[in-house]
């Protein structure tokens, strides 16, 4: 019984994608599903719950406590959990003493896709992080949006298509601009529509692109706000593995004035 619900369960997904979603490369619900059976079924910090959307419903997992009016939206890594162990799952409960702290599933691809292959999807993670930001925007009154890798290409993508709310009141991008060996991307980030302070952190061994942007990322969020800030941390990569601390300190000092 339990293997035929497995695959009833699998099933009806399919049926899901084929129903909900335009004509355009979709996201590999199944995949969500085992994220979803591996990481999230059972959580002890905070709450499990689904944010629905246009095309469907998605994971949030919530640290809610009504003495607080600011929160953080995390928004993970390509093909990641939400509840990831190098950086989403210390930023939602490290954060959690001072801010309520949200973080989403935003859509995967199948194993081994490319940052162009994502490009895609983005129209589907426009539509979480808006749904995101309204339930969010809900029971707080100030949000700040903490973005890594992959996150960051669909953050972007959400800003160039719709716009920053007025709650939003900064950004942290981790590893801005990652891209495969041999792409580029395939659109300019909309700095010119964020009117707000960005934190760009990376790793002194990240990737390639994010390295040699650097620099002109740095021009960039300046021209933005004075109180705009890049920090490199050292001996880190892409992934900050074991580095998720220094992360933390790095964000919470530059946010302690905001």
């Amino acid at each position: 019984m339990t293997l035929f619900k497995q695959i009833f369960g699998l099933a009806l997904f399919v049926l899901a994608v084929n129903y909900f979603y335009p004509a355009q490369k979709k996201p590999d619900l199944v995949r969500e599903r085992m994220i979803y059976d591996q990481s999230l079924s059972e959580v002890f910090d905070g709450e499990h719950s689904y944010i629905n959307y246009k095309y469907g419903k998605f994971s949030s997992l919530e640290i809610y406590n009504d003495d607080k009016d600011s929160a953080i939206l995390y928004l993970h890594g390509r093909g990641l959990s939400p509840n990831d162990y190098n950086l989403a799952h210390p930023i939602r409960t490290q954060f959690s003493g001072n801010f309520n702290t949200y973080n989403i599933q935003l859509p995967v691809l199948e194993k081994g896709s490319t940052y162009n292959d994502y490009v895609d999807i983005l129209y589907d993670s426009d539509q979480r992080i808006i749904s995101a930001i309204e339930y969010i925007s809900s029971k707080n009154d100030r949000l700040v949006i903490i973005a890594h890798s992959c996150g960051v290409h669909m953050l972007m993508s959400f800003i160039e298509n719709f716009h920053l709310p007025p709650q939003v009141i900064a950004i942290v991008m981790v590893g801005s601009g990652a891209v495969d060996k041999g792409q580029k991307l395939v659109t300019e980030y909309p700095y010119h529509k964020i009117n707000i302070p960005i934190l760009d952190i990376y790793g002194e061994y990240d990737f390639d692109l994010v390295l040699k942007e650097a620099s002109k990322r740095k021009k960039l969020i300046k021209r933005i706000s004075e109180k705009s800030w890049q920090y490199e941390i050292k001996s880190s990569s892409h992934y900050h593995e074991d580095n998720a601390d220094k992360v933390i300190q790095i964000v919470k000092k530059w946010l302690s004035d905001k």
